[in-house]
């Protein structure tokens, strides 16, 4: 199969599972997984890795790693995305929607997550009062004196999986599996439809 050939499976296979997990029936939970499994397989994850559903005491599904939600994804630079993400199916005017409730994505160096370098979390609902999106650095500021970033929660826009791929690959150099024209493209037609319909958080009062 030639690359382009490969690239319009591809992209067929984003928008069919883009669809499928719209429409909000008992099968969009395993879509979503199988989309987000598609994006990072063409991209950053090794093949060893792989995301799965769990379902704990709540019966709302978590998107996360092999074993337990928390488990830590391989990559393809020898490092690890944490990436957890809880769903629920949602009533809306047009029908049932899936939803994401939560989510985090963490980019870290050691399997446990003791030396990670950034997380973005998103909270639909968040209890406390910090940004209900937000991207949080673990480093050493330059200027502005003693303060740790870590602890900072900078306010952001919800940021999507696809966004976080790019900056992986393209800031902290970790390889892509696809050359460049098939993981753009991807990344591309799977963000347009998160950027459709995702929820935009209030600022924090």
């Amino acid at each position: 199969m030639s690359l382009s050939d490969e690239l319009a499976v591809a992209l067929g296979e984003v928008r069919d599972l883009s669809e499928r997990y719209k429409a909000g029936t008992a099968h969009s939970f395993q879509a979503f997984r199988d989309l987000v499994s598609l994006i990072l397989n063409a991209t950053v994850l090794t093949e060893t890795s792989a995301v799965r559903l769990s379902y704990g005491q709540s019966a709302e599904p978590v998107l996360g790693g092999r074993v337990k939600p928390i488990d830590p994804l391989r990559l393809t630079d020898g490092n690890y995305l944490r990436l957890t993400m809880t769903l629920l199916r949602e009533e809306t005017p047009q029908g049932p929607r899936v939803k994401v409730r939560s989510s985090s994505f963490q980019y870290q160096l050691d399997q446990d997550g003791d030396h990670w370098i950034f997380r973005y979390d998103y909270l639909r609902n968040p209890p406390e009062p910090h940004p209900a999106s937000h991207l949080q650095i673990r480093g050493r500021l330059i200027e502005a004196g003693d303060v740790q970033l870590d602890r900072v929660h900078f306010p952001t826009h919800r940021v999507s999986l696809e966004a976080v791929i790019r900056l992986l690959i393209e800031e902290f150099n970790v390889p892509a599996r696809k050359s460049e024209d098939f993981w753009r493209a991807v990344l591309a037609e799977s963000e347009a439809v998160f950027l459709g319909i995702a929820h935009l958080p209030t600022p924090s009062p």
